[in-house]
């Protein structure tokens, strides 16, 4: 087992990774430190996070059509019930796309609600969620979506599966990076 399978296998047996404020800011505070130790060898990672950015500015439009006509009104948020955290891949594209970065994880525990859900919505910026929130779709939203023009469907899906590929290949390329050392 590599590194990125103990990774990606950790998170999902004790709940949300980092959850405490401290567990937190040693995570952050230690990968800043691996991607400034390692920026000139990271050019490729942070290129593809830069692709990535790309890419979710394609699907943003799209998700915020389908939120403006069902979250407003919905009467069980998906946030208040799902299980939601920033993840690895997350952190890692916040951090080598140098965006803004809570200053918690969004859950301390699993029986905790998301701590950035409001009756308005979100409070993070969407570059800053989760992938999970971006990619997921509520049944009223999916049925929503199947209403619009099939070019719509089919740019929403073929995004969705270009953000999955380039968040894995961002990730493979910064372990393989700090791997090396």
């Amino acid at each position: 087992m590599d590194v990125s399978d103990i990774m990606k296998n950790t998170f999902f047996r004790t709940g949300p990774p980092w959850g405490s404020i401290a567990k937190w800011k040693i995570a952050n505070q230690d990968l800043g430190y691996l991607i400034h130790r390692h920026y000139d060898e990271l050019k490729i990672a942070m290129k593809l996070a830069r692709d990535l950015e790309a890419r979710l500015a394609l699907i943003f439009p799209i998700l915020d059509d389908l939120c403006s006509v069902t979250c407003p009104w919905c009467p069980t948020p998906c946030c208040l019930t799902a299980e939601v955290w920033i993840d690895f891949k997350d952190l890692l594209f916040l951090h080598l796309g140098g965006h803004p970065i809570p200053d918690k994880q969004l859950r301390s525990n699993s029986n905790k609600v998301c701590h950035c859900w409001s009756p308005k919505g979100c409070a993070l910026p969407r570059i800053s969620r989760p992938w999970i929130c971006t990619w997921y779709l509520c049944p009223t939203q999916q049925a929503n979506l199947r209403q619009k023009a099939r070019y719509t469907q089919d740019e929403f899906n073929r995004l969705v599966q270009a953000v999955k590929a380039c968040r894995t290949e961002m990730e493979d390329e910064f372990i393989r990076v700090v791997a090396l050392c």
